[in-house]
């Protein structure tokens, strides 16, 4: 018969370009081979000779449309989503297209109302000063009944820096002064009493300023505006008009093309629709008459519209604001041209169909490649079903589980349930079930010796993101089995794999042990503090309790080695391990960190308080003495405590409070216990740093000498010198012996700095000698610690022969 191996291997073997699936076939009933067929026809035969099989495949390739049938909807779906997609986007991007097209007109109407109403803001001041020159005309005129002169006006200019033009005439209509002569032709002086800024002033009742039409001269290249008011005698009858002549491009601001565009416009326009003054764009020829829909606009005091290019005559519409000049019959409008407002709409627009058809087609590609793909994979599926039984065959000679599970949906298409599609053997046995009891059944029914919730959620988590992983453990015949599954999911069905993981799970449980085990104590060690310890810190954070760490360090133990041996403190540190474990709480950990170094681990604290006390019950189990096999020994304790959070945030800094808080115990008498100071880390800090700052003046020879004479009392004269050192430190500046010297000593940094002082004395010994001067005996203050860790006469001896310096009358004290 077959064997399983090579059905699998026959399952998965690559097909010929011509063939979609492999299938066998006997040549012949009474001859032990086998051939690949394609289709009814034979395709390049393979035989297969030698094995007993006496079972065949039917013909399991159906044609290729066949094997496509199911998926043909499915394939269909592309070109129906992909037009469904390009539809919707492009018509999103054409309402958007809209939409900022509104907006922008928007923005262009409120830009012109704007620009309008700040220039009418600008026109009415400029129309109150030549108002104000006018009335002051008047009033002069009357109080000097018509004798007065018009050269006090001569600085008055119009907005531009022009000097006004001001001509004053006489009841009987006859020019009475001007200060710019050559402004009014012969023709009108002749016909004064007709023209439009006399009659009207003369017979009006009403007394305001009269503001005229634009006058161009002979070229119309330039126009003047003249506004006027009447002039009263002192009784107040009709005396005259005086007449204030004005470039009307002064009375408005300068044209901004930045704003209006080139085709755009400013002009000021009279109650009578009429313009009185314009500025226009370069390429705008001057406006000859309003355009009918905007002059009817113009009966409300403020506004802005869309005016249309065929009013204008040039074919290009304007987005038009205007605004009335308070005070006077004037109104100022500001039209901005379309294409220049519309601009950068348009040119996102252009980018944007641009980008949007390069996806369009890029969607396209798609499509047809998902097409494709689709086709492809239905044919992989067919494939694949006619692998399946081989495959599942082939899994019964593995040391495996395999399940095929599918889900289980009630009406609103939620999962509700699993059943067994297929198993192999040795995965019902791990499930304590025979396979024929398992395919067809739910997974909620199995032996209630498998954790069927644990296995459910497993299948629910790989039926959401497509594979899960976990550990199950069950009870067989008073045993505990872990069991290791991995789900994998494969369109709607689920692929589950269980292994059997208890020897391996014991094995791992057996390193950890031994890895996290102090192996002469028994108790946790460095390991375990730094895997557990963050977890609890992350525990009294989320729970609002305190933390403590027990920084324990034993006093005395040094001599308990050195007095009994190794293997007497090894005894020793068992015992003190077993008296940790009682002086402290239910649930505390206790850790040996190495040496004679402990630490205890305190969770769910509520204050200090609790800390103190676990940490008086450490120092009490050290009261009596350690009875060891040597005999009695007396050990003692310094705890440092260092508290989360109130000290620390993190486990590194926690431990190192800990440890800081315990040599503040250590230094201040042992045999006790202290909380963390941070005061005295600063001093630990600061005495280090000084540390460091003597290392490196030692090294860099930072240091100098002042020399204290002996004088003879009876003679006067000097009989010897004492060498002081003194410290030049870079930044405090020079330090006396008491500031260092006693660090040095302690840090054993007193040995080089005597070698550089007595280097630095016989130097300057020898420099005195060279200079002439008479040799002295020279003291050098030597610390006894130097006597019991350096040769001194060798050194003196060193130092006088590399100088040249001759021993005689030489001492030190």
């Amino acid at each position: 018969m077959i064997s399983r191996p090579i059905i699998a291997m026959l399952a998965v073997w690559p097909l010929p370009d011509c063939c979609v699936s492999l299938y066998l076939q006997p040549v012949h009933r009474r001859h032990q081979e086998y051939a690949c067929w394609h289709g009814a026809s034979p395709c390049r035969r393979r035989r297969i000779t030698g094995i007993d099989m006496p079972f065949g495949f039917a013909s399991l390739r159906p044609p290729p449309m066949a094997a496509l049938r199911p998926y043909l909807v499915f394939i269909l779906l592309w070109p129906i989503a992909g037009l469904l997609i390009a539809g919707a986007s492009w018509l999103l991007l054409l309402g958007n297209f809209s939409r900022e097209r509104d907006a922008a007109e928007r923005q262009a109407l409120e830009s012109t109302l704007k620009i309008a109403t700040e220039r009418a803001t600008q026109t009415r001041g400029n129309l109150a000063m030549i108002d104000q020159v006018l009335l002051m005309i008047r009033l002069q005129w009357q109080a000097l009944d018509g004798t007065m002169k018009l050269d006090q006006f001569g600085k008055v200019a119009d907005p531009a820096g022009v000097p006004l033009k001001i001509s004053v005439f006489g009841a009987d209509a006859r020019l009475r002064m001007t200060n710019a002569p050559g402004l009014w032709s012969a023709a009108e002086l002749r016909r004064v009493d007709q023209l439009p800024f006399f009659a009207n002033q003369q017979l009006r009742a009403a007394d305001d300023m009269f503001i005229g039409m634009p006058i161009p001269d002979e070229a119309r290249l330039h126009y003047i505006v003249r506004f006027s008011r009447k002039l009263l005698d002192r009784d107040g009858e009709f005396a005259g008009v005086a007449v204030v002549s004005v470039d009307p491009d002064n009375l408005i601001a300068d044209f901004d093309p930045s704003r209006l565009g080139t085709h755009g416009f400013l002009a000021a326009v009279g109650s009578d629709g009429m313009l009185r003054a314009f500025k226009l764009g370069e390429s705008f020829r001057r406006i000859e008459l309003l355009p009918m829909s905007l002059r009817q606009a113009l009966a409300s005091a403020g506004g802005s519209a869309l005016v249309r290019g065929n009013e204008f005559g040039d074919g290009i519409s304007r987005y038009v604001g205007w605004q009335a000049v308070d005070g006077f019959p004037l109104m100022v409008l500001a039209g901005a041209d379309q294409p220049h407002a519309m601009a950068l709409v348009r040119e996102r627009e252009r980018a944007s169909r641009q980008t949007a058809t390069g996806a369009s087609v890029a969607l396209l590609i798609f499509v047809l490649a998902g097409m494709t793909m689709s086709g492809r994979l239905a044919l992989q599926r067919y494939r694949l079903t006619v692998a399946q039984d081989a495959y599942r065959k082939a899994t019964e000679a593995s040391t495996e589980g395999f399940f095929i599970t599918a889900p289980v949906r009630d009406g609103s298409g939620n999962v509700i349930d699993y059943v067994t599609v297929d198993c192999n053997e040795q995965g019902a046995a791990l499930s304590n079930s025979t396979r024929e009891e398992l395919i067809g059944k739910r997974v909620s029914a199995l032996s209630r010796d498998i954790p069927v919730e644990p296995a459910v959620t497993l299948l629910a988590q790989a039926m959401a993101h497509g594979s899960a992983e976990g550990d199950l453990e069950s009870q067989r015949d008073g045993k505990t089995t872990h069991v290791r599954i991995k789900v994998r999911r494969s369109g709607d069905v689920l692929a589950v794999t269980l292994r059997d993981v208890t020897l391996e799970r014991a094995h791992v449980s057996n390193l950890e042990r031994k890895n996290f085990e102090d192996t002469l104590t028994g108790l946790p060690n460095r390991a375990w503090v730094g895997k557990c310890l963050p977890d609890a810190v992350a525990r009294a954070k989320a729970g609002g309790k305190s933390l403590a760490v027990l920084f324990v360090d034993l006093d005395g133990f040094k001599a308990v080695n050195d007095t009994f041996g190794h293997a007497a403190g090894d005894e020793l540190l068992q015992i003190v391990a077993r008296r940790l474990k009682v002086a402290v709480r239910p649930g505390d950990h206790v850790a040996r960190l190495g040496g004679d170094e402990f630490i205890v681990i305190l969770e769910n604290l509520h204050g200090t308080a609790e800390a103190a006390q676990v940490a008086a019950r450490v120092l009490q189990a050290f009261h009596a003495g350690v009875a060891i096999g040597a005999g009695t020994a007396s050990v003692g304790a310094s705890v440092g405590i260092s508290m989360c959070p109130g000290d620390a945030q993190d486990v590194d800094m926690l431990l190192r409070h800990a440890d800081i808080a315990m040599y503040e115990v250590k230094t201040s008498g042992k045999n006790g216990c202290r909380f963390f100071d941070p005061a005295f880390y600063g001093a630990m800090r600061q005495r280090k740093q000084r540390e460091n700052e003597l290392q490196a003046a030692i090294a860099d020879n930072q240091f100098v000498m002042h020399y204290q004479v002996r004088v003879d009392a009876a003679t006067q004269h000097a009989v010897s010198l004492e060498a002081l050192v003194r410290w030049n430190h870079p930044a405090a500046g020079l330090l006396y012996p008491d500031e260092f010297i006693p660090l040095a000593e302690e840090t054993g940094m007193i040995v080089p700095l005597g070698e550089v002082v007595v280097e630095s004395v016989c130097a300057q010994i020898a420099a005195w000698t060279r200079d002439g001067c008479p040799p002295l005996p020279v003291s050098i203050n030597v610390s006894s610690r130097q006597f019991n860790e350096r040769d001194m006469h060798a050194l003196f001896l060193e130092a006088l022969e590399r100088h040249g310096i001759p021993p005689r009358g030489s001492r030190s004290s």
